[in-house]
């Protein structure tokens, strides 16, 4: 009879992502990892053979991919201000339901793993990327020329991840409620619609 296909990588990676994103990667140590995931601790090291490190950037190019997609999904909708706020709804319900102990999916580990980690510090740098490349597209469907969609989605990628910190440090929605404001005035004014 053939061997089910275990799901250990993909719990582990998900716990990892999870703590990475709650508490970053020095405090954030493997026991736990394999703890919130529920997978065989053996298989930890067979997954992920350089350790650490190594799961902790498939953590961040999985949240990194998870991102993008929303922000795909949210350029979906018929305008500008649909974009935004759906972004930020999502960015919303991420601090309200974890009671403001998740926010970026990349900071945490940005902060405290670089430049000590050249790995992480690609990974975080190739998510920040991938972000700042959907916001561009999604405003340059909306209207906006390619030369300031692209420094739009550099201020919006900046404001939106400072607002974040800002709420979870204040545990309040206000800082990104009023960064969305300011965004949504800045895209219509260079012609988003």
């Amino acid at each position: 009879m053939p061997r089910l296909r275990s799901d250990s990588r993909q719990r582990l990676v998900d716990a990892a992502s999870l703590l990475l994103r709650r508490q970053g990667y020095q405090a954030t140590g493997m026991a736990q990892i394999v703890k919130v995931s529920g997978a065989p601790r053996g298989s930890v090291y067979f997954l992920f053979p350089g350790g650490k490190e190594e799961l902790a950037v498939a953590a961040v190019r999985a949240s990194a991919t998870k991102f993008a997609q929303r922000i795909a999904a949210a350029a979906a909708g018929p305008d500008v201000r649909s974009f935004c706020a759906a972004l930020v709804e999502h960015l919303a319900e991420d601090l309200t339901g974890s009671d403001y102990t998740e926010g970026c999916p990349v900071s945490t580990v940005t902060l405290d793993s670089t430049p000590g980690s050249p790995a992480l510090a690609e990974a975080c740098s190739q998510a920040y990327a991938s972000w700042q490349r959907a916001i561009e597209d999604a405003l340059v469907g909306y209207g906006v020329g390619q030369s300031r969609a692209a420094r739009l989605a550099v201020l919006m990628l900046a404001a939106v991840e400072g607002a974040l910190l800002l709420c979870r440090a204040k545990r309040s929605l206000s800082p990104l409620e009023e960064v969305h404001t300011e965004i949504l005035a800045l895209v219509e004014a260079a012609g988003a619609t």
